[in-house]
């Protein structure tokens, strides 16, 4: 055989493996069944193409150099797909600021698993053309087969159960929503509003999209389950609300658009399928050359926002939803992420909130947006006017109404539409500019950052009840439980909310880390990962921010008594309260309990106060 034929042959003989190892890459999303697939062949289809390429190369230079044919073609494209899977496995990120496996980042592990595969390699190429094709294939084909699941095993609901839909509007501000009285049109928000209960003060526990994600679908706040960071694994001993009504026999589906709620966080435990997957030949994301793709992109762009538009995720929702047993009650959580940053709109949300040009010298309010995130920074280039940014922002909020319009039609015309709770609530706000904070959340705990929607419908909820007492987000889980008549786990720290339940605490929690300390102190050389925290306690009318840093001064805000959230100031009157009768007395109630939040002493937080400061923490709002 000569080489041009040896070539040949053996990239035949490559494409044929790496085709196969495709397949089986495909068929391993499909037996998962995390994802929604309603056939299986396009994926099929694509993954062996990819595979064939991937395969192709490596097969035909070893078949050129060896000349014996397809067979050392297939010897090639196993050695390639080998390596190729190893070098993913050494260089996969650890999660953030968690334990990675020994092998991760290991120069030893990749010399040793390179070695492993090249002397295989060179085993298989003797021997008869049979056995060493068989052996090729069978390496090749290992790793596909070790993600085969088999889907787990569901118990018979019971009859006539109410089913429950969640969305959840990402980085989505209270007071830019029409429904809550701001010039962003929300149509659908409002309809839902008439037709349920929508809280006026609803508040979330952090800033960042996992971990109040994580306390909604357990209750806890994080200062329970312990993720204050993007990327953190949700506590596998705390149950979600879906492995909650998994185990009582419901249809479980989740459709999140961004990265951020990646399945690997944990939040897909009790979801059958849990829809993350953004790339345009739906389950492409888990074969090998997406993934090594999506590992070059990392490293080229690691400030690239993974997400997809709400429409995409609402068609696949409504796919699913169409495909149930209506007698079958079910847990259906739709995540739009459209008004995070970068803030770009379709038509014609993108010019709904401003007319000229944003670009025009004759602006300057761009000049004090400093701080703004990463992400943010190419889409502002050159934007010299801060209230386009802002009607680029709520156009998204418009649209994501839109989107979630569709779903609500979709869920009204099923048959057991009156037996179905919805829930909408956004998981953490945006600042614009307030307290100095640009485009961006997750730092701080002032009400642009915490004040979030809140509606809910169905079941025993009156129509058109508006809640003008503080509520929390941990208080979604408790409430779901007691409107379908199950218990819930005993630790939760949300309560059910009213009408529902009993009134509500007077003051919301919240936590997070304080990036100003944690970055002085890493400057310092005192750190190497975020361990300063910050606690917020929010009354009707006042903020008070604990700094568990030393040398950096908590904070209290105080605004006019009275529900249901009093606009606050942008400066400080701690230091006036100090400087007043039995005002460090107050301030030191203040710290007891919100040291709580970050495992302080509960003794402490129980010393019996006096009536003046009883007087003080009531006028503030902060005693239940």
């Amino acid at each position: 055989m000569n080489r041009i034929q040896s070539v040949v042959w053996s990239a035949l003989g490559a494409a044929v493996a790496g085709a196969l190892y495709g397949v089986g890459e495909a068929g391993a999303v499909w037996a998962e069944g995390r994802l929604w697939l309603p056939s299986p062949l396009p994926l099929a289809l694509g993954a062996a193409v990819l595979g064939a390429l991937i395969g192709l190369v490596p097969g035909a230079l070893l078949g050129g150099i060896t000349k014996r044919g397809a067979s050392d073609g297939v010897v090639g494209a196993a050695v390639a797909l080998g390596l190729f899977e190893l070098t993913l496995l050494v260089t996969t990120d650890a999660p953030p600021f968690g334990e990675a496996p020994w092998w991760v980042g290991s120069p030893a592990a990749l010399l040793g698993g390179v070695g492993l595969i090249l002397g295989l390699g060179a085993l298989f190429r003797r021997g008869p053309s049979a056995v060493r094709v068989a052996l090729a294939l069978g390496l090749a084909l290992v790793n596909p087969l070790a993600r085969w699941q088999q889907a787990p095993a569901h118990p018979a609901p019971t009859p006539g159960a109410k089913s429950v839909v969640i969305v959840t509007l990402d980085t989505t501000r209270a007071d830019h929503l029409g429904v809550y009285g701001a010039r962003t049109t929300t149509p659908t928000l409002a309809r839902l509003a008439a037709e349920g209960v929508l809280y006026e003060a609803a508040l979330a526990p952090i800033p960042v999209t996992g971990p109040s994600h994580t306390s909604l679908m357990t209750g806890l706040g994080p200062w329970s389950h312990g993720v204050l960071l993007n990327g953190i694994p949700a506590p596998a001993e705390h149950p979600t609300l879906a492995e909650r009504l998994a185990a009582e026999g419901y249809r479980t589906g989740a459709f999140v658009s961004a990265y951020v709620l990646n399945h690997s966080i944990g939040l897909s435990r009790g979801f059958t399928t849990y829809d993350d997957d953004f790339s345009a030949l739906k389950g492409s994301e888990a074969l090998l050359g997406a993934r090594l793709l999506a590992a070059l992109s990392r490293n080229l762009n690691p400030d690239e926002v993974l997400e997809r538009q709400g429409g995409a995720t609402v068609d696949d929702a409504v796919a699913w939803l169409s495909e149930g047993d209506p007698s079958r009650p079910y847990l259906l959580w739709v995540h739009l992420f459209d008004p995070h940053g970068p803030y770009a709109p379709p038509a014609p949300y993108d010019t709904a909130y401003y007319e000229g040009d944003p670009r025009s010298p004759a602006h300057t309010s761009m000049a004090e947006a400093t701080g703004v995130a990463a992400y943010l920074q190419d889409s502002l280039r050159g934007v010299t006017d801060a209230a386009w940014v802002v009607a680029q922002y709520d156009g998204e909020i418009s649209y994501a109404d839109a989107q979630l319009g569709r779903l609500l039609d979709a869920i009204d015309a099923r048959a057991d539409a009156g037996r179905t709770v919805v829930v909408v609530a956004g998981d953490h706000g945006e600042s614009l500019g307030e307290h100095g904070v640009w485009f961006n959340h997750g730092d701080d705990l002032y009400d642009p950052s915490l004040h979030v929607p809140l509606i809910m419908r169905g079941a025993e909820l009156p129509a058109g009840a508006r809640v003008n007492e503080v509520v929390e987000l941990i208080d979604v889980a408790p409430t779901i439980y007691a409107l379908l008549g199950l218990s819930g786990p005993d630790d939760m720290d949300g309560r059910v909310l009213p009408p529902t339940g009993p009134a509500s605490a007077q003051s919301a929690r919240a936590i997070a880390f304080d990036r100003e300390a944690n970055l002085a102190a890493r400057k310092a050389g005192q750190l190497s990962k975020p361990t300063h925290r910050m606690v917020g306690l929010r009354s009707p009318s006042a903020l008070f921010v604990l700094r568990e840093a030393k040398g950096f001064d908590d904070e209290l805000y105080l605004g006019e008594p009275g529900p249901p959230l009093s606009p606050l100031p942008e400066v400080s009157a701690l230091d006036a309260l100090l400087a007043e009768p039995d005002g460090a007395a107050t301030v030191e109630a203040l710290r007891a309990r919100a040291e709580l939040l970050l495992g302080g002493d509960v003794e402490r937080s129980a010393v019996e106060l006096s009536a003046e400061e009883k007087a003080r923490l009531e006028a503030l709002g902060y005693l239940d």
